[in-house]
């Protein structure tokens, strides 16, 4: 048991130092410094640095006896796996960003024809998430195209169809005469909103075998909006390489005129 629970820790991040001291404690269940010298084989400066990166790790706690001594107190790895669960969160958005980057390194020599702006970002936090959105329509000059759920959208930003931010939106669009064309999954509310189809300039289609079922894309001139509808995480990719933005237009075209006459 105790070999297992030592790689364990190991593999957590704790140096051997740290996982000798803390295993130490727990059998003690407390000790000062000197004791831990003694019964460990530590000098006594290592045992201090390794008994401070225990505290910061919130692993031990310290009791002052008095104004010179003090004893340290083994304490449950509930802190150690909260910063592995942080640091996992971290790693997944690592990933994501690495799989946008992926896409890039073909072109990586080819700067002159990506603009002055990241070629692909990625926005966190509701805020963004909202904001991206909202702005969309300033930068379609005729045309808006959207695939994906805009159901799922509306949930988490905290939205709907009657919603101001919604219908500020739909004004923009109306404002510039830009067309909207929609792929959108379907959702009760979905019938209702078609019957509006002509009058708000757009013409929509539902089908659930769509490339994007749960997210919500949206399609700007010079840049496409990858709404990522996670209610813990929301965020947006911001995709404005020329390869990467004709290749997704390039999808929708392709599906579009392959589902002509679709209702």
């Amino acid at each position: 048991m105790r070999r297992r629970i030592t790689t364990l820790l190991q593999a957590a991040g704790l140096s051997d130092g740290e996982v000798t001291v803390y295993l130490l404690l727990l059998k003690l269940q407390k000790a000062g410094v000197a004791e831990i010298v003694t019964l460990s084989g530590m000098n006594t400066m290592t045992a201090y640095r390794t008994v401070k990166r225990l505290l910061g790790r919130e692993l031990i706690s310290e009791v002052t006896l008095n104004r010179k001594q003090s004893v340290y107190i083994p304490l449950s790895l509930r802190s150690l796996v909260q910063r592995l669960e942080s640091d996992e969160r971290k790693m997944r958005k690592l990933q994501l960003a690495l799989r946008g980057v992926d896409k890039l390194l073909p072109f990586l020599d080819s700067d002159q024809r990506v603009s002055d702006a990241e070629p692909v970002e990625i926005k966190e936090g509701l805020e963004a998430f909202r904001e991206e959105y909202l702005k969309l329509p300033d930068y379609c000059s005729e045309e808006y195209l959207h695939i994906g759920s805009m159901q799922n959208y509306w949930r988490i930003a905290g939205m709907s169809d009657e919603s101001p931010e919604e219908m500020g939106f739909r004004h923009k669009r109306f404002k510039r005469h830009i067309f909207a064309r929609v792929f959108n999954t379907w959702a009760p509310e979905m019938d209702a909103i078609m019957q509006r189809d002509s009058r708000e300039l757009r013409t929509m289609r539902i089908s659930d075998a769509l490339p994007i079922t749960r997210d919500y894309m949206g399609f700007a001139d010079d840049h496409i909006s990858h709404f990522i509808c996670d209610a813990k995480n929301p965020k947006v990719i911001v995709i404005r390489h020329p390869e990467l933005v004709g290749f997704h237009r390039k999808q929708f075209k392709q599906l579009w005129e392959g589902s002509a006459g679709a209702g």
